[in-house]
């Protein structure tokens, strides 16, 4: 007797869920057999030393690095692919049925808890695998990154739906990124790993803190996902700067700034670690896209970032006067820029804006 029911298609156009919205932000629905999930990468579709297995296996590191009771292993070499057989499996299919990406979940009947899901990605979609901030979406360019696709899929696989309500991976997937300097990032953030800690429990015997900032934000809702858009720079009374006060600058807007005035930059802080913590955000100039601490401090602010919420806030800064008229400079935030956290990834802790001095 086949002891499985399909309960839920994910296709990132269209979403079926069985359950409501929890609380918080972010949607379950239903709970996992076994915390730790073990997906099977085809062998055709992975084989070593290709891109798409590259970069898969960086989204499983990424998940692994959240800091609840669940995580996925991945295997590779699977040549015996099909959907509800009892294990849970990952491929490439030449079928647009499948396009984008598509999630399928299956319930055992007997214990009401999820015991498979198979993830098929559309072989037809212009992927990029690189993670170069000028080849994807949300930077002017042509190609989806895969990763950030990877990680919406997966985190299905771990029970996540869509969700709407804020900022993070399991809306609006491809610019659900990270950037500092000419490569783009993937991460699970806040609300997957808010929704994994409340679902799975928090990591035991180990310590998982992670602070992050991003220049991006929650722009609306489309069915029943979270848009996003990028952050904003604003007047120091707070009046936003439309588009004739940007031009495009390496896939990115560049404001057309005035010397010695104050602006106020907006960023996206979360918190995709286990516990609330107090960190400081240091405010950067810098003559190239790569922000450091080794650029010019201009100012810093104390932040209180917890789990359950997305931080989308401004900053006041005055851009300094000695700056050159047609000269090109980057306003990076830093989160934990005096680092006192233990961060189990430190790379996703600085964004930045891009201005034009007038």
């Amino acid at each position: 007797m086949n002891t499985k029911k399909m309960i839920s298609m994910f296709v990132l156009s269209l979403t079926t869920l069985i359950s409501v919205d929890q609380a918080e932000a972010w949607v379950r629905f239903g709970l996992l057999e076994s915390n730790n999930v073990t997906m099977r990468g085809s062998s055709v579709s992975f084989p070593a030393g290709n891109a798409a297995r590259i970069g898969l296996s960086t989204v499983v590191s990424r998940i692994y690095n959240n800091p609840s009771e669940a995580w996925i292993t991945q295997q590779w070499g699977d040549n015996s692919l099909s959907f509800n057989n009892g294990q849970s499996e990952v491929w490439f299919s030449a079928s647009d049925t499948y396009s984008p990406a598509v999630a399928f979940s299956y319930t055992n009947w007997w214990t009401g808890r999820i015991d498979e899901t198979d993830v098929v990605f559309y072989n037809g979609i212009s992927w990029n695998y690189t993670m170069n901030k000028t080849s994807v979406w949300p930077y002017g360019g042509s190609r989806r990154p895969f990763q950030t696709t990877a990680m919406h899929e997966y985190g299905h696989v771990l029970s996540l739906g869509h969700e709407d309500d804020e900022y993070n991976i399991m809306g609006q997937d491809w610019d659900h990124i990270h950037c500092n300097g000419n490569t783009v990032r993937s991460y699970l953030g806040e609300d997957a790993s808010d929704g994994l800690v409340d679902s799975y429990g928090r990591i035991s015997g180990a310590s998982f803190e992670d602070v992050s900032v991003s220049l991006f934000e929650r722009g609306g809702s489309s069915n029943g996902y979270s848009t996003h858009n990028f952050c904003d720079v604003y007047t120091a009374g707070g009046s936003y700067l439309g588009s004739s006060n940007y031009s495009t600058f390496n896939g990115q807007r560049r404001y057309n700034l005035n010397k010695g005035t104050t602006y106020r930059f907006e960023y996206s802080f979360e918190n995709n670690g286990e516990t609330t913590r107090t960190v400081r955000v240091g405010f950067y100039l810098s003559s190239n896209n790569y922000i450091s601490t080794n650029d010019t401090l201009l100012t810093t602010t104390m932040m209180t970032l917890g789990r359950g919420n997305v931080y989308t806030s401004r900053r006041s800064i005055t851009l300094p006067g000695w700056l050159n008229s047609g000269s090109t400079w980057y306003i990076g935030a830093i989160v934990d820029d005096n680092n006192t956290l233990s961060e189990v990834d430190g790379s996703d802790n600085a964004a930045y804006h891009i201005v034009r001095i007038n």
